[in-house]
């Protein structure tokens, strides 16, 4: 099931950094970590994750490129937006509603960051259990 260092490890912070730097190693590609970590995201959180895809083209169809991934994990709202050849990330903190904090970070740090909310919401929640499974242990990425 799960392994004892991932959720129960006192060097969290650590594991969490490693794991976002070696997700970002093995997806060079942004975009393609960006549609992974989406769909990964979105199967096992779906009530806790919007993916925003351009419209558009023939048919109007959607398209599986990916243009926003935004994850609602306790109080905070991880925004990751694709601009050009990089990416946008935003850390939000809302407050009875209202955004109180609006934080651009490095991709790194908002990976570390989603990483750690998904590891806190994984001891009680089985869906972000395995969505932090999926990502880290399955190597989906």
């Amino acid at each position: 099931m799960s392994s004892p260092g991932l959720f129960e490890s006192g060097d969290a912070p650590a594991d969490m950094q490693m794991a976002a730097a070696a997700l970002l190693a093995d997806s060079k590609d942004v975009k393609m970590m960006l549609r992974v970590l989406a769909r990964t995201l979105q199967s096992t959180l779906p009530e806790r994750v919007e993916v925003t895809r351009p419209t558009g083209g023939l048919l109007h169809r959607q398209s599986e490129e990916i243009k926003a991934v935004t994850a609602h994990l306790g109080q905070d709202d991880y925004v990751a937006e694709l601009e050009g050849h990089g990416v946008r990330c935003t850390v939000s903190r809302s407050s009875g509603g209202i955004r109180i904090r609006n934080e651009e970070v490095p991709v790194e740090q908002w990976l570390t960051r989603l990483l750690d909310a998904l590891q806190v919401l994984a001891v009680e929640n089985q869906s972000a259990r395995a969505a932090l499974q999926n990502v880290i242990v399955g190597g989906s990425l």
